[in-house]
């Protein structure tokens, strides 16, 4: 087991290619590092400038005044020798290269790509990338990405992937929201992964306290049989989530093209993964779905979902999909039916799903969502609540937070909330850091429970 301590959680810093120009990829990324608030010393090489965004700044890494953990690379393909020639002089630990145009670019790149390898493990040096976007670490302050990001929701989930886009675009996309960020801990990406891989990442994460939930988004799994034992080894201790594409023909050549890493098998990474408990997921927004429903609710006890609806078509297609996910519809109990009744006409009986919008009629917006959602959340039948609730003004009432709120303290239950109409961004920024996850729809919302449910065992 290799300690990526260094890589990962490093205790300094030096960014070799580190700008004065706040808008190139070095002047971002050092930007970043030093408004993100790292803990430690952070060094600038630029041998050009006396200081880098009022920072001293050194003209070569070995005149740094200790040897540096984490060196981040921020220069041309045709300075990369040199530039790892200077971390192996410097006795840095590990290094992170940014820059592009290696192995994924065709053969000369991929022999150059071996060479520096080749060097790096003969001294000990660990290697990320080339051709990343760069890292995260917001438990020690990293934000070490040529993207920025105002906004960073820190929290129990811990990323390793092959691309930008984790720590790039659709993570900034995601971070920017007012509601509903994905708590993150850590973003490591890895671009071509000619290091540092996916087991010396699970041999990371299985004794990180603020690691809750495991995340991977990987073309190629490099010891699959060794991943596999390890993962198998986490089950029911921290889940994990994988977004594995290049399933088909052409996913595989587009995947050679993205990385340079020749992309595993499906049918031997499904075959190798059994029994580990390893949740698949099919795409960008079905990972982020995944990692915010693990993140935010508890373990699922069971199978069986109340369905608590305003809309009778939304209560079918909820149905429906709880079935194709493999989840069950919960018999409700005859005090919940009996509490449920209270709200409906005589001539009505309620069942699963329950629509109680007549209710809003019998008995006003407050009273029907308040003994409607409360009776299906305490049902003693009910392992998961599916909520797919209409929000138009004369459903709407002041305190539909608060309610929200108070039946997810009180009842230890995985919830999937999904809403529709005019007052629904207000009710999902009321229940904002109530770990209460909101989804676009009634699909991702019910993919999200079973997968709360898989986790489970």
């Amino acid at each position: 087991m290799r300690d990526i301590q260094p890589l990962v959680a490093p205790r300094s810093i030096a960014v070799i290619g580190a700008s004065t120009n706040a808008t190139k990829s070095g002047g971002v990324l050092f930007s970043n590092l030093r408004d993100g608030g790292f803990a430690g010393p952070l060094y600038p090489i630029n041998p050009r400038a006396p200081e880098v965004q009022g920072v001293k700044a050194y003209p070569d890494l070995k005149s740094v005044p200790e040897p540096v953990d984490l060196v981040y690379i921020v220069l041309p393909a045709e300075y990369m020798e040199a530039a790892i020639g200077q971390c192996i002089e410097a006795k840095a630990r590990a290094a992170c290269i940014i820059t592009a145009g290696f192995a994924e670019a065709g053969p000369a790149g991929k022999v150059l790509q071996d060479k520096i390898r080749d060097a790096a493990k003969a001294a000990g040096l660990l290697l990320a990338g080339p051709n990343t976007i760069g890292m995260v670490n917001a438990d020690c302050g990293m934000m070490g990405s040529f993207v920025n990001f105002p906004h960073w929701e820190k929290g129990g989930i811990s990323l390793f992937t092959q691309t930008g886009i984790f720590t790039g675009a659709l993570m900034r996309q995601v971070m920017d929201s007012p509601t509903q960020r994905l708590p993150i801990s850590k973003s490591i990406d890895v671009g071509n992964k000619i290091d540092v891989d996916e087991v010396d990442f699970l041999d990371f994460v299985v004794d990180d306290p603020q690691t809750k939930v495991i995340g991977f988004y990987i073309e190629s799994i490099r010891n699959l049989p060794a991943f596999a034992e390890k993962a198998r080894a986490l089950r029911g201790r921290k889940p994990i989530v994988m977004l594995k594409p290049g399933r088909t023909g052409p996913g595989k050549i587009a995947s050679d093209c993205h990385t340079g890493s020749p992309p595993s098998d499906d049918a031997a990474v499904e075959k190798a993964l059994q029994g580990t408990g390893i949740l698949r997921v099919e795409d960008e927004e079905d990972f982020v779905n995944t990692l915010r429903a693990l993140a935010m609710l508890p373990a699922a006890k069971g199978r069986r979902v109340g369905i608590a609806t305003t809309s009778g078509a939304l209560g079918v297609i909820a149905t429906d999909l709880v079935t194709d996910y493999g989840l069950e519809l919960a018999t409700f109990a005859s005090a919940t039916l009996e509490k449920m009744a209270t709200v409906f006409p005589d001539w009505l009986a309620p069942a699963n799903p329950y629509d109680f919008w007549i209710g809003i009629d019998v008995r006003g917006a407050r009273e029907a969502h308040e003994t409607g959602l409360s009776a299906v959340f305490a049902d003693p039948n009910v392992d998961l609540v599916l909520c797919t609730l209409l929000a138009p003004p004369n459903a709407d009432f002041p305190e539909m937070g608060e309610l929200l709120k108070k039946l997810r303290r009180e009842h230890d239950k995985p919830v999937a909330l999904v809403i529709y109409g005019s007052a629904a961004a207000r009710w999902t920024e009321e229940v904002e850091g109530a770990d209460l996850p909101v989804f676009a729809t009634v699909r991702a919302g019910a993919r999200a429970l079973a997968m709360v449910a898989n986790a489970a065992g």
